[in-house]
């Protein structure tokens, strides 16, 4: 089930930047978002670190030239220091369920402000959102109704 929600957001998220010119957050992203589309928390603290990173890049990049590579590195970097950082922080356990405010994996949020740099937050984040959604619901069908188990 996981290797055809990757091969499947690979091959929309190709399509998708054909047809439509925008990039779903990296090519690989949308798989293993439509994998946590059960876990809002992980979706909202993906969300709210991927925007920080944006947010980070565009502020370093004002005072250095940051384009091309060095910008990839230095998202990514900025991500994944923000993901190791809440994922230790913002864990919450509650009566009933343990809520993780963190984010999908290390390197998905900077893999995401990157794209959000070079087209815009908003429109890297709708198509990751469209992408995410019809993965899921192929995968969904292709078994036959089958809801995603928990996997993490």
């Amino acid at each position: 089930m996981i290797e055809l929600a990757v091969t499947l957001g690979i091959i929309l998220s190709l399509i998708f930047i054909e047809i439509f010119g925008i990039a779903a957050g990296g090519i690989v992203i949308p798989g293993y978002i439509a994998l946590q589309l059960n876990h809002p928390d992980r979706l909202l603290g993906t969300l709210i670190i991927s925007l920080l990173t944006y947010l980070s890049i565009i502020g370093i990049s004002k005072f250095t030239f940051l384009f091309g590579r060095r910008q990839m590195v230095v998202a990514v970097l900025v991500g994944t220091i923000l993901s190791i950082i809440s994922h230790h922080l913002f864990i919450f356990n509650t009566a009933t369920s343990t809520l993780e405010f963190s984010a999908v994996g290390w390197i998905v949020p900077g893999l995401i402000a990157h794209w959000s740099v070079k087209q815009g937050y908003f429109k890297t984040i709708s198509m990751l959102t469209i992408t995410a959604i019809v993965v899921r619901l192929i995968v969904i069908i292709s078994f036959n109704g089958m809801p995603f188990p928990d996997l993490y």
